[in-house]
Formats: C-alpha cells, sequence, structure tokens
C-alpha cells in the first residue's frame, strides 16, 4: 500500500469502498432476496439490547424503528470501512507486500460473521457466505485504491485515475443509499402517521345496529367515518424488515402443512377453501397510549383448523408453530389454532392481500396483538414443546394478549373549539379484543369527573368501538380531555403508564384543547 497516502485520505478511500459493498448488499436483497448484513445485524442488536431499552426506542420511534436501526447500521457499516481505510494507508502500509486484502477480510469475517449467526438464527448460512463475499470484495477494493502505482507498472498512469473512479463509484453508492433508506423512512412515516378511522366498505349488516343501552340509537350511518372499516392503504404497517418485504410468486407459492399426512397447497387451491370472512381489528403490541398503530378490515380465509385436520394432529401436539418466507416465526397454543374464527386469511377488504399486508396469505385471529398475526406464511408446523417466536425471544408476552385501549379522535390535541355548543364531532375508538367494550368515558378536567359517551355497534363484539360525545362547554378556557374504556367484563382500562414492552402500554389518552 501507498506510505504516502495519508489516513484522510486512506478513510476516504475506504469510506468509499464501503459504501459500493452497502449499496450492493442492499442492491442484491431488493433483486435476489439475498439476506442484507444490516438485515441480520439488526436482528442481532433487538437480541442483545435490554428489552426496556428497546421498549422505550420502539415506542418512541413507532414505524420508524426498524428503518431507523437500518440506517444507523449502514451508517455505522460505511464509517467502520472508513476507519480500516485510514488504518490500512497509515499501519499496515509498514507491513510491505503482505497479503493485506486477505487479512482485511478475514478480521471482517472475524468481527461481523458471529453476528450474522446470532441475528440470523438456524438460516445463518446463506447470509454468513453472503456476507464472507462482501468483506472479500470490500477488502479488493480498498487493495485497489491504496495500492501505489508502482505495484502495477502496466496500469501505472491510470493509478489517479482509478483511485478517483473508486471514490465516485463511493459518492454514488452512498447518494443511492441515501435516497432509497431515505425513501423507506418516508414511507414508514407514510403508512403509519395517521389514524385510520375512515370506513371505505360498509360493514356486513347486522353490523350496523346499535348495542343494547346505547344512550343514543341513532344510525350509525348519522355519523361520517364511524363505519369502522380502515381502507387497505391506510391501515397500519409494522414489520421487522425494515427495507422491502418478501415478494412472493403466487404460482410458485406453497404453504407447507405438517401432521400425520403432510401436504402442500398453493395459492388458487387455497383461494378454492370455503372461507370464514369477518372484520378483524389488529392494534400492534408497541402501540403507544392514543397510538395510530390499530386498524380494522375485512378479512376472509379458509379456518387454520381445516387445514390443520386435514393433515391430521400428531399425539401429544401443544403448540402450532408459523415459520415466514422473512424469517418471522410465532406459534400459537393449540385452542387458539383450533378456534373455527382463527384463518388463514387470503382476501383483505374484498381484495387479495397486499404485499406489505401478507400476500399470499397471513394468519388472522381474534383478541390478540398483532405480533401473534404473522404475514407471508410458509409452513403450519404441529410442535410437541412450547415455542418462543421472533419476538418472545426478545422478551415480548408469548401469548400477546391485548390490553384494553382508547383514543380520542376529535378534538385533537391542541385543537379551538368555539365557544357555545353543543357540539356533536367528540368522537374516538375502544378496543378490548374478544373482551369487547361495554363503556368509554370522557372527561373534561383531567379525570376529576366523567360522563359517559355513546357506543356506536358497527362491529362484531372482539373489534373497536366507536364512540360519539355530544358537549356542551361550560365556558372558554383551557381544558384537558381523557377517555377510558370499560371491557365487556367491566374492567376499567389500566390508568397506570408503562410503556409497551413487554405486554402492551397502559395509560389514558390525553388531548388539550381551548375554548375560545
Amino acid at each position: 500500500m501507498n506510505p504516502n497516502i495519508s489516513a484522510w485520505r486512506g478513510g476516504a478511500i475506504g469510506a468509499a469502498a464501503g459504501a459500493v459493498v452497502v449499496a450492493l448488499m442492499f442492491g442484491l436483497r431488493l433483486s435476489a432476496g439475498i439476506q442484507a448484513l444490516p438485515d441480520v445485524a439488526a436482528d442481532a442488536m433487538t437480541l442483545v439490547l435490554p428489552g426496556s431499552v428497546f421498549g422505550f426506542l420502539i415506542d418512541r420511534l413507532q414505524e420508524y424503528g426498524r428503518p431507523s436501526l437500518l440506517v444507523g447500521v449502514a451508517v455505522g457499516l460505511v464509517a467502520l470501512c472508513g476507519l480500516l481505510g485510514a488504518i490500512a494507508a497509515t499501519r499496515l502500509s509498514r507491513l510491505g507486500h503482505l497479503p493485506r486484502g486477505g487479512a482485511i477480510a478475514a478480521a471482517l469475517a472475524v468481527l461481523t460473521l458471529p453476528i450474522v449467526f446470532l441475528g440470523a438464527g438456524e438460516d445463518a448460512v446463506g447470509p454468513a457466505i453472503a456476507t464472507a463475499a462482501y468483506w472479500t470484495l470490500f477488502a479488493g477494493l480498498l487493495e485497489v485504491g491504496l495500492s501505489p502505482a508502482a505495484a502495477r507498472p502496466l496500469v501505472a498512469q491510470h493509478a489517479t485515475e482509478r483511485r478517483a473512479l473508486l471514490l465516485g463509484a463511493g459518492a454514488l453508492a452512498g447518494l443511492w443509499l441515501a435516497t432509497y433508506l431515505g425513501g423507506r423512512l418516508g414511507r414508514a412515516a407514510s403508512l403509519g402517521g395517521t389514524r385510520p378511522t375512515v370506513a371505505a366498505t360498509p360493514p356486513p349488516s347486522p353490523a350496523t345496529t346499535p348495542i343494547p343501552g346505547a344512550t343514543d340509537p341513532t344510525p350509525v350511518d348519522a355519523f361520517p367515518g364511524l363505519k369502522g372499516i380502515t381502507t387497505t392503504k391506510d391501515f397500519y404497517v409494522i414489520t421487522k424488515n425494515g427495507l422491502d418485504d418478501p415478494t412472493i410468486d403466487a404460482g410458485r407459492w406453497r404453504l407447507q402443512i405438517g401432521g400425520q399426512r403432510p401436504y402442500a397447497l398453493g395459492y388458487d387451491e387455497l383461494r378454492g377453501l370455503p372461507v370464514y370472512e369477518a372484520p378483524r381489528t389488529l392494534e400492534c403490541i408497541s402501540n403507544i397510549v392514543g397510538g395510530s398503530l390499530i386498524s380494522t378490515a375485512i378479512f376472509s380465509g379458509p379456518p387454520l383448523k381445516d387445514l390443520l385436520e386435514r393433515a391430521g394432529l400428531p399425539t401429544g401436539t401443544k403448540e402450532i408453530r408459523f415459520n415466514c418466507a422473512d424469517g418471522y416465526t410465532e406459534s400459537l397454543p393449540l385452542d387458539a389454532a383450533l378456534d373455527p374464527t382463527t384463518i388463514v386469511a387470503h382476501t383483505m377488504n374484498g381484495e387479495p392481500l397486499s404485499k406489505e399486508h401478507g400476500f399470499p396469505a397471513r394468519l388472522l385471529l381474534s383478541g390478540r396483538y398483532g405480533v401473534k398475526n404473522p404475514k407471508w406464511l410458509s409452513a403450519l408446523v404441529p410442535v410437541a414443546q412450547s415455542y418462543n417466536g421472533y419476538w418472545e425471544q426478545r422478551g415480548w408476552n408469548k401469548d400477546a394478549f391485548v390490553r384494553t385501549f382508547s383514543r380520542l379522535d376529535l378534538p385533537q390535541d391542541g385543537a379551538i373549539v368555539p365557544a357555545g355548543g353543543p357540539y356533536p364531532f367528540i368522537r374516538g375508538v375502544g378496543y378490548a379484543g374478544s373482551r369487547g367494550i361495554s363503556k368509554v368515558e370522557i372527561s373534561f378536567d383531567s379525570g376529576k369527573t366523567w360522563d359517559t359517551t355513546q357506543l356506536r355497534r358497527v362491529l362484531p363484539r372482539d373489534n373497536w368501538m366507536p364512540f360519539t360525545y355530544v358537549w356542551t362547554p361550560p365556558g372558554p378556557g383551557a381544558y384537558e380531555v381523557v377517555v377510558r374504556a370499560y371491557d365487556g367484563d367491566g374492567l376499567v382500562q389500566d390508568a397506570a403508564e408503562h410503556d409497551s414492552f413487554p405486554d402492551g402500554a397502559t395509560g389514558l389518552h390525553r388531548t388539550s384543547i381551548k375554548v375560545a
């Protein structure tokens, strides 16, 4: 290596080579599905981070969490490559003509392959081979960039151009990387930054019947936006992948079903089976108090029970394990798996599942957080032992039963309301999974006094419950509005404020408004 190259120049060359390699990682991830090092490194970090720390971060970052982690890992890798370039330019040049590129590649492999095996788990062989190849390429690029002109007499006159080309390629790769990852962050914001309560498709009758005991039997159609079905494009999206989710060819996809008589289903075969159709509310276990990571859509697909019984459950089966195309795993106890309302869904709001919502098939069940409803299903496996899925391995609750939740949608925080009234626009949703909602209360004095809202039975019991309230402000001033829900058993929502890790967030949603 050239002893005349400064540490700063060596660092720039190393960072450029690193940007080329990291961009190649993401390019192959997008085009060929080869798992990138930032993917498995991010998975490894979620394993080693204390759950309370990870929960704190995910509560504050929400849908930005995984993309932000990948951005951080990618930037860290480029910075590491820059550091190695600086070291190679100043220190390793003293080693003469030893195989420095091989030494660098070996050192990087020693450093990162344990991370790959930790993060990729059972499927670590492919990512490990890819990572070794990436670092070998980086070492070769670094060797070329730092080599003295005299070492290559046939191309000595092009040494400067060679380094300029490497730096230029690195700059372009870095620009592509920044643009792509920035786009992923923007997409996360657009998918998760709204409160999706507007109806797209009327729910099946009799879903519009008011619940017994409701204080106002006015048809729900009199309240625009309260039919309860979220459009597919507004339905929240959370994924462990951060990058593009799996792209699956329906013609080649097969769902493997294990048992005494194992078999596989193609996409057309799955869609040809008798279906169960119903609205389903999904809430992310990392949803914050009053958060937007909760939505409702109409899903349909064959009952999971039918698929399992066709294969025959082995004696001693305790749980059903679900394998997914993105490496995600999950499990359900046998009684939940055999519930006739637990389905392998292939349709959402009357259309085939979109890519981000699990095409070609996902699991849908009642009463548990979204973590228990895996997407991109590839295999159903009866197991005789309790199995901890992807997030349970990271300390999250295995059962993931939803906690009672309520959210005020209007008026929003900071709103200014004219004096007078009465105002019928106060509204929001309550949700308690399969327990249902029996009552939602509202307070305009920070919880000192409470009044009962009007519930709207627009969906079956185990979905979110829209509520409305007609308010006449007592006078101008500042008001802190608080809502709380009671589940179907009459138990009030937990008011103690806790982050989502490991069981789901608790606390009451509050907004501050002013009456002019």
